[in-house]
């Protein structure tokens, strides 16, 4: 750790933190105290993501200070000096400019409740609202699942040694992935009453608090509907979690149905995660990719993923290396 943020780490915890070292799952880490700048910042949150992501931001500084829980932090010690010190602490440990700048994001919204709680004082807020997030982006590579390997990963379900409802209900899953261009957590979250039979449209809830309607493309829809009839509630959940021999858990009906976890453990378990690792969102890159081969306009691929802005879209379709070298060589000497 930077010894410029030593500072920051209580070695003992005060009392006040005596009061937390019996300390909950990280599941339900944050604990409520109206005087605690943390509860009030992750409260304030709107949706249960956003106080996962913002839990998960804040032990990733914990960790990074040394601190054993965030619990141990002291935010009122975090000035601007210190801001600037952690940004380019992080940048050393070979974080990326954007997890910087959503890392500088959590730490600001934390100390601005700390001082409408009156922890910090109005200069101290003032100088580091000042403090700037990192300029630049670093390349990523998105793998994509092209036509080929979706129909193998149809005929690996197939062949898996699974039960027959358990195979339509992942086929169903990766048909909507692919044919819907939905996020897991929108796979985990849908609901049976959300699908629009009459019109073969999804409509639902996504992130942002966004409501969206969907197309089902017809072949996703077969399987979507193959795997309806087989299953075991009208109500609830469309995709459940189900036992070895292909029947819902017990008390199942009350439950949300599959998680995020579940859907990225299906990538892994049918051979999507290997050495070229197409992860759930890869899924929803792929579809937005295969729109794009078709000529489909970027726009109209914007609507269908929910993106807030078409750079958003632009960077979900994907290029091959070698057509953009391709598209240098043939377009600028003439050999």
């Amino acid at each position: 750790m930077n010894p410029r943020l030593k500072h920051l780490v209580a070695l003992a915890p005060p009392q006040q933190l005596a009061r937390q070292a019996e300390k909950p799952p990280l599941s339900s880490l944050i604990v409520r105290d109206n005087q605690c700048p943390i509860y009030a910042y992750v409260n304030g949150l709107s949706s249960a993501r956003s106080k996962q992501t913002a839990r998960r931001v804040l032990m990733a500084i914990a960790k990074h200070l040394g601190a054993s829980n965030i619990y141990q932090i002291k935010w009122q010690k975090i000035d601007k000096n210190a801001l600037n010190s952690l940004l380019t602490s992080l940048s050393d440990s070979g974080l990326a400019p954007d997890t910087i700048t959503l890392y500088l994001s959590v730490v600001k919204s934390v100390l601005k409740e700390a001082f409408l709680l009156e922890q910090i004082p109005s200069i101290q807020y003032e100088r580091i609202k000042s403090v700037k997030a990192p300029s630049g982006y670093r390349l990523k590579t998105h793998h994509i699942l092209d036509r080929t390997g979706f129909y193998a990963l149809l005929e690996n379900i197939e062949r898996g040694n699974t039960a027959q409802r358990t195979q339509l209900r992942d086929s169903a899953i990766f048909y909507l992935m692919l044919g819907c261009g939905l996020r897991r957590f929108e796979i985990a979250e849908l609901q049976l009453e959300q699908i629009k039979h009459s019109t073969q449209h999804l409509q639902f809830i996504g992130k942002g608090n966004k409501e969206r309607m969907v197309k089902i493309h017809p072949l996703a829809y077969q399987a979507l509907m193959a795997w309806i009839a087989v299953h075991p509630f009208l109500h609830g959940a469309v995709f459940i979690r189900l036992t070895r021999a292909g029947t819902p858990y017990h008390k199942q009906a009350s439950r949300k149905g599959l998680s995020g976890h579940a859907i990225y453990g299906l990538c892994k378990k049918y051979g999507l995660l290997g050495d070229e690792r197409i992860p759930p969102h890869s899924l929803r890159r792929s579809f937005a990719t295969w729109l794009s081969e078709s000529n489909t306009d970027l726009s109209k691929i914007k609507a269908m993923l929910g993106h807030s802005t078409i750079k958003t879209t632009e960077l979900y379709v994907q290029q091959p290396q070698e057509e953009i070298d391709e598209a240098l060589l043939n377009g600028l000497f003439k050999l």
